[in-house]
């Protein structure tokens, strides 16, 4: 007789957190353009992967598989871009490179989501649904770009989905990268 999986779906994404003076700069525009733009507060990360359904089990297996496959590299990030879209509604834009579209696919590959959709690396400062004017105000307040670089360390499994709200979405799961 076969086996039924009866645990649980869990439903989230794959990030990458900066880290270091990375992250404290980015955590402190964050704060700054909430307190004017408004929405919910922001986790700064930038993701490889969403829409993910499996068991917990599953994902952490996933995950170990991922991080085993992708070796430590750098993220830089550039131009501050306002855009009409809830989740990206002020974001740093990452400059593309092939070790962040390898991260990328092998992402997809790990959770088995092929084909990957097209891909803008981007980590999001403000959601919401922001008035255009403010959000051109806030990016060239912070001078239009986000001159940063971080080392990209470890891949995170996230309770990161439409159905959960932003201020409750956290790491369930964390792999150093190259382990």
């Amino acid at each position: 007789m076969a086996h039924i999986d009866t645990s649980a779906v869990f439903v989230g994404a794959v990030w990458i957190r900066p880290t270091g003076e990375a992250l404290d700069r980015i955590t402190k525009l964050i704060r700054l353009v909430h307190k004017r733009g408004g929405g919910p507060q922001v986790q700064p990360h930038m993701t490889l992967l969403s829409g993910m359904e499996t068991t917990q089990a599953s994902a952490e297996l996933k995950l170990k598989h991922l991080a085993s496959r992708v070796k430590p590299f750098t993220i830089r990030l550039g131009k501050l871009e306002a855009r009409n879209e809830y989740f990206r509604s002020l974001c740093v834009v990452a400059e593309p490179s092939e070790e962040l579209a390898a991260a990328r696919q092998a992402a997809y590959d790990a959770f088995e989501m092929n084909p990957a959709p097209s891909f803008e690396p981007h980590i999001s400062l403000l959601y919401g649904n922001t008035d255009e004017a403010l959000k051109k105000e806030l990016a060239a307040e912070a001078g239009g770009t986000l001159d940063l670089s971080f080392d990209a360390a470890a891949v995170h499994v996230v309770n990161a989905y439409q159905g959960v709200p932003v201020t409750t979405w956290r790491t369930i799961f964390e792999r150093p990268l190259g382990m």
